[in-house]
């Protein structure tokens, strides 16, 4: 009997659940995860900082930094210790639990710290909430959404679901918290402790025991060792992951802190106010076809192929940021009292570009679960696609906003959606390099196994 044919048999045998009840229980980790996460990464955190703490902008950017800079480093070990545990509920359950003191965290010591206008005391307030940001949400968002594509193969599923799952979170707790911070700034922080208690006790009714013994498309007999790790630095399609997490993700990203902004800025002065509640209407529309789409995404993904797929997330991301410019190169070359045009070419190419963004994470995922080793494929993920995005998104960043600042909006979009196109083309070749070298190998192991027979 092959492990495959065991899984069957252990499902029917309620030793490991079934793929439906697999697919509730899991997406329900990662909703009560991304509910923890929003309410750590939401702009409700930043306003609350503003007004609740009375920080400058510049004070608020540093403590972002901070949070940011420390994740880094806790990517590469949070895949390595994915890898080694694979389904093994440990270290996610660690995530849960330091989820739980979010509330008392932020009122006791965090607020606390920021408050009493001590520069000393403010760094120190920056570093322990990088450590606990970094951990719990920058860099445990990657190894929850890890984990959780991980688990729902195992079982039969697909990562779209956890992609719907996730997305939902954010929109469910992005509510919540606006309706709370009007009644009491401090309840969201405390909300976020209630989420991780939901998710502790979804982990405790996860059945992976069985897994450690069985080779499913995700999990492995084998365990992980340092010899993995050359594999993965050797392969070509290790750099076809680096080479759009370095460039294109960086260039889209790096744009994102501005792009509020820039959409307002299409408004005249008295109509801002509208424009951003519009903003909010539009949106929910969106959101739901983003619902949708995520939710049937892998059947498309497979069809197109998960290396043809990165090529035209990649290219739609070039298409809306050259509408961006069109729309700053319109609102520049027409009369001021002619909005209009330049007005609805910015919010077609914004809310394309929201429409694209959430794919992003689901299309490494699949990219990655395809593409390496079962064994290291959590490393692939933190390390390929999120430790090299944030490592060289600090630079993009201060690029990006100077470009800005010199050229003017729509030159820099203009440029942007350039770069990336070139970068698409140069993918395009990394692709096909990897495609080619797969096949010499898979060629090469063929023959000689024919020699040795």
């Amino acid at each position: 009997m092959s492990d495959y044919d065991s899984i069957k048999t252990l499902q029917e045998q309620g030793a490991i659940d079934k793929k439906n009840i697999a697919t509730i229980k899991i997406c329900l980790v990662i909703f009560f995860h991304s509910c923890i996460a929003a309410v750590l990464m939401s702009q409700v955190f930043a306003i609350w900082l503003d007004k609740q703490i009375h920080l400058n902008p510049l004070e608020i950017g540093e403590l972002m930094g901070l949070k940011t800079i420390v994740a880094i480093f806790y990517k590469p070990l949070f895949g390595w210790l994915l890898d080694k545990t694979q389904l093994r509920i440990y270290f996610v359950l660690s995530l849960g639990i330091l989820g739980l003191a979010s509330g008392p965290f932020f009122e006791f010591i965090y607020k606390p710290l920021l408050m009493t206008g001590n520069h000393t005391m403010f760094y120190l307030a920056g570093l322990l909430g990088g450590v606990y940001f970094g951990y719990v949400v920058i860099a445990g968002s990657a190894a929850v959404w890890s984990y959780c594509g991980r688990y729902i193969l195992a079982h039969g599923g697909t990562e779209d679901k956890v992609g719907s799952a996730g997305f939902m979170g954010w929109l469910v707790m992005g509510f919540a918290l606006t309706m709370l911070y009007t009644i009491n700034p401090m309840w969201g922080f405390y909300l976020a402790s209630f989420a991780a208690v939901c998710m502790i006790l979804t982990l405790f009714t996860l059945k992976v025991k069985a897994f450690e013994t069985l080779d499913t498309k995700t999990t492995s007999k084998k365990k992980v060792q340092l010899a993995d790790l050359k594999y993965l630095i050797l392969n070509p399609r290790f750099y076809v992951l680096a080479f759009f997490s370095s460039t294109i993700i960086v260039a889209v990203y790096a744009q994102y802190s501005q792009v509020g902004r820039y959409t307002l800025y299409f408004w005249p002065d008295d109509m801002q106010k509208y424009g951003l509640k519009f903003g909010a209407y539009i949106g929910v529309p969106i959101n739901i076809a983003i619902f949708l789409l995520l939710s049937f995404s892998s059947r498309f993904i497979k069809r197109l192929n998960a290396s043809r797929t990165i090529i035209l997330l990649s290219c739609c991301y070039s298409v809306s940021l050259l509408g961006l410019g069109l729309a700053g190169y319109l609102h520049t070359h027409m009369a001021e009292s002619d909005y209009m045009p330049s007005l609805v070419a910015s919010i077609i190419a914004y809310q394309f570009l929201c429409l694209v963004n959430p794919f992003t994470n689901l299309v490494m995922l699949s990219y990655v679960n395809v593409s390496f080793n079962k064994k290291i494929a959590s490393t692939a993920f933190l390390v390929g696609f999120h430790f090299i995005c944030n490592l060289f998104g600090s630079a993009g960043n201060a690029v990006v906003g100077e470009m800005f600042n010199v050229q003017g909006w729509a030159n820099t979009y203009f440029e942007l959606s350039a770069f990336i196109f070139v970068c698409v083309l140069i993918l395009v070749f990394l692709v096909r390099f990897a495609n080619s070298h797969d096949k010499i190998r898979v060629r090469t192991h063929f023959n000689k196994t024919n020699v040795e027979t």
